[in-house]
């Protein structure tokens, strides 16, 4: 199973916490659907192929505790009630059709990735950044001419 490297609140460092099965699992269910950017309803009915036991409770509390590990990415959206997860990956944004609510993966120019802040706005500093994209996609509207 292993240990995945985790952080405590409020101490700097990382310590070793179990890799429990369900935790395995669901990693490796979005690893596998990694483009689909799955919801958490989606990864639970995935993981109960092979944990017909598990909860939907386990799999949120797993999510959540990955995420604030930084193994795993939430996705919201305002186009879409339920929030999408992901495994960390390079810094990209999130294209998403409106109509279809597909989550696609965007590069981000390098200008994006090594954005320098200035004191004009009154930011100290940035931990992260989000860049969501809506519209309709290919596949919903095709090309015009």
């Amino acid at each position: 199973m292993g240990y995945l490297p985790v952080r405590e609140k409020g101490r700097p460092g990382l310590k070793k916490s179990r890799n429990t099965r369900q935790r395995a699992v669901i990693l490796e269910i979005l690893r596998r659907n990694e483009s689909a950017h799955p919801t958490a309803d989606t990864i639970y009915r995935e993981a109960r192929k092979v944990l017909p036991n598990i909860s939907l409770g386990t799999v949120y509390r797993n999510l959540n505790f990955l995420r604030e590990q930084g193994h795993v990415q939430e996705i919201h959206s305002n186009a879409e009630a339920s929030s999408r997860f992901e495994c960390n990956c390079p810094p990209h944004a999130h294209f998403h059709c409106t109509r279809c609510q597909s989550v696609r993966d965007i590069p981000l120019p390098d200008c994006l990735q090594n954005v320098q802040w200035d004191n004009t706005h009154s930011i100290s500093s940035v931990n992260s950044m989000e860049l969501h994209i809506l519209g309709a996609c290919s596949g919903c509207e095709p090309a015009r001419n």
